[in-house]
């Protein structure tokens, strides 16, 4: 993913966007007394970061990206690392009272061993939570067509992302992957994003509303190093394909929506 100006203003619009899925909330879980110690993997700009750290002050707050992409000037409970979640954590085990990650899909080779780590490092009754999107988009009235550019779109990133080793679509896994990592209480919430404003109800009106804005980025944020590099597909291919898709996201006529899902798990007192 690239890491520019343009991108970082995605993400931070990408956290608004999952503010308003979760009602304003930051998490689900049910987190009823104030943690010491939480980490948030791919925190991207760190916006998720910092305001966890606003909202609980004395907790000890960690970011965690491979790019060092935040801000530098913080609360004094928050702290930026740029490391590789994929290798070996430099945290102690049964250190964070919560875990959190987002939008993480293509970023990671082995799910079930990552979320195994995450399990070793949260506190006996601490709590992960993870927030991630399907990658493919959906329609109840037959107005995405089988033929479309973007369905056209979806099947090419999906298979770069299966020839890369990092699966894109891992939405519909994560429960059962909690689970086997040895996490109890796993509630799932499955939410639907419009892709544009086009439904009646006026919440999810505005939400398509944002999602539009972030879409129009994130095509060319998910596609264009997958398409050259992985896919073998020339530049200016790419570029323009993508053109193609961004104008039929653009049309007022298709209802087009994606499954988003927050997940989150304890981890059992006695362990």
């Amino acid at each position: 993913m690239p890491n520019d100006e343009e991108e970082q203003d995605r993400m931070d619009l990408t956290h608004h966007i999952w503010l308003m899925m979760l009602g304003g909330e930051l998490y689900n879980a049910p987190i009823t007394s104030s943690p010491q110690n939480i980490l948030d993997l791919g925190t991207g700009t760190g916006i998720w970061a910092l305001d966890i750290a606003e909202k609980f002050p004395g907790a000890r707050v960690v970011g965690n990206d491979v790019s060092p992409i935040q801000p530098n000037w913080v609360a004094p409970n928050i702290e930026f690392i740029v490391d590789d979640f994929e290798r070996e954590w430099q945290f102690e085990e049964n250190h964070f009272d919560f875990i959190h990650a987002r939008c993480l899909a293509g970023c990671v080779a082995d799910w079930p061993g990552f979320i195994r780590r995450i399990f070793d490092h949260v506190k006996p009754g601490g709590y992960f939570e993870s927030h991630e999107s399907a990658v493919w988009a959906r329609s109840d009235d037959g107005s995405l067509k089988p033929d479309c550019a973007i369905m056209e779109w979806q099947q090419a990133v999906n298979l770069a992302g299966e020839l890369s080793g990092r699966e894109l679509n891992i939405y519909h896994k994560l429960k059962d992957w909690m689970i086997d990592a040895g996490f109890e209480d796993v509630t799932l919430r499955v939410y639907a994003l419009p892709f544009s404003p086009w439904p009646k109800d006026p919440f999810l009106k505005t939400l398509g509303k944002y999602q539009a804005v972030q879409l129009q980025q994130a095509i060319d944020s998910y596609s264009l190093r997958l398409y050259t590099q992985v896919l073998g597909w020339g530049a200016d291919a790419a570029k323009i394909h993508n053109a193609v898709v961004k104008q039929e996201l653009r049309d007022k006529k298709l209802h087009a929506y994606v499954q988003t899902v927050a997940v989150h798990g304890r981890k059992p007192l006695r362990w």
